[in-house]
Formats: C-alpha cells, structure tokens, sequence
C-alpha cells in the first residue's frame, strides 16, 4: 500500500458500538441461527496493526477471537469465527 492511501489511519484499537443489519450479514454469509444469537451477545474489539507490507487483524471477544495476516492485493484464505 502507498504511503498516501490513507488505510494508516486504521492501524489501532477498535471497539464495538453497534450492529445494526449484523444479523441479516451474518444470514447471508450463512451463519447458522445458534451461533448469530451468541454473536448478538459479544462485543468484539479489533486490532489493526502494520508490519512492512503485511497487514494483521486480530478480533478478540468473550465468544472467539482469531487473528490474520496478509499482504494488500494478494489472496489468501480466511477461516471465518464460525469455522467456515
């Protein structure tokens, strides 16, 4: 990533305020009904961190917390907090 595209300004701490529409995103992606009703329960907390050109989220809750790292325009595979 450039250094001008602003996606700095993300690296941090982020705390959960709201989820509105979560449920209906969590239908679509085909989270099954038990696991969306605990997720309404959990208040995340989000990490974002920088290391050269790779990239780290780290999601930690009460439910789960997972952690990934990749590099901007590459792919790569995710295992969603459901196992999927």
């Amino acid at each position: 990533m450039s250094a001008t595209s602003g996606i700095e300004k993300l690296q941090g701490t982020w705390e959960y305020v709201d989820g509105e529409r979560f449920d209906d995103y969590m239908k679509e992606i085909g989270v099954g009904f038990a696991l969306r009703q605990s997720a309404k329960l959990v208040k995340p907390k989000l990490i974002i961190s920088q290391n050269g050109d790779r990239w780290g989220l780290k999601s930690e809750s009460s439910l789960k917390s997972a952690s990934y790292e990749f590099t901007p325009g590459t792919e790569f595979d995710e295992t969603r907090l459901d196992g999927e």
